[in-house]
């Protein structure tokens, strides 16, 4: 399994960044809820600014909810909303979106705990002609060390692919990979954070690629 694990990070993994391609460093903040509404509805609540140092400040807010049918032990099915401002305050430009997505988590091997997401979202900006359509593929595997279950290390990568061509929106192919290593602090069965470093890379339609290294922190919440 671990071989496995490190095979699906690998294949997703982006190039070499090339000489004029830009950098920029970032922090990524993630809240999320799972609220259990009663034996298979689920509720989640999620808040997630960005800040960027090129950017000078807070460049992005995403505030995600959706409803959730567990058709399964180890399956759920979501439908949801997300709004995003960019930036934050005056001058800011709404994204909406409309999102439904599958998660599945697969049995324990080697003490490895994989799972997968697959996102399927439509995008809507006013200057952009038409929606924008993308889908989102994560694998993601959580193992234990030490003592006990409460540290745990966390890998994950997730492929970002635009359907189709927006015009002076996005385009269609490779939109952004997201490579994440960090380690996962479990506090109690209701309140999980996770710490560490993603690296992203994103194609926009002008421009150079651009390669952001960020800090990422996510407090999980199942209460």
């Amino acid at each position: 399994m671990n071989r496995v694990v490190l095979l699906l990070l690998l294949c997703l993994t982006p190039g070499v960044a090339a000489a004029q391609d830009t950098q920029d460093q970032q922090l990524w903040l993630q809240v999320l809820a799972t609220l259990r509404l009663s034996e298979n509805w689920r509720l989640h609540l999620e808040e997630w600014p960005r800040f960027s140092k090129d950017e000078g400040g807070a460049f992005q807010i995403i505030t995600r909810t959706a409803i959730g049918r567990r058709l399964s032990a180890r399956m759920t099915l979501w439908g949801g909303y997300a709004w995003i401002a960019k930036p934050p305050g005056p001058g800011v430009t709404h994204e909406q979106r409309i999102w439904q997505q599958l998660s599945a988590t697969m049995p324990e091997a080697s003490r490895w705990t994989p799972s997968l997401r697959v996102r399927l979202e439509q995008r809507f900006q006013d200057n952009w002609s038409s929606s924008s359509h993308r889908l989102r593929l994560m694998g993601r595997g959580v193992r234990p060390f030490g003592a006990g279950r409460r540290w745990n290390i966390a890998a994950w990568n997730e492929l970002l692919l635009t359907l189709n061509d927006t015009e002076v929106g996005p385009s269609q192919g490779v939109d952004q990979n997201r490579l994440f290593g960090g380690v996962l602090r479990q506090f109690s069965p209701q309140v999980g954070l996770e710490a560490g470093y993603m690296w992203v890379t994103a194609d926009p339609p002008t421009g150079p690629r651009t390669h952001s290294h960020n800090l990422s922190v996510w407090l999980n919440l199942t209460p």
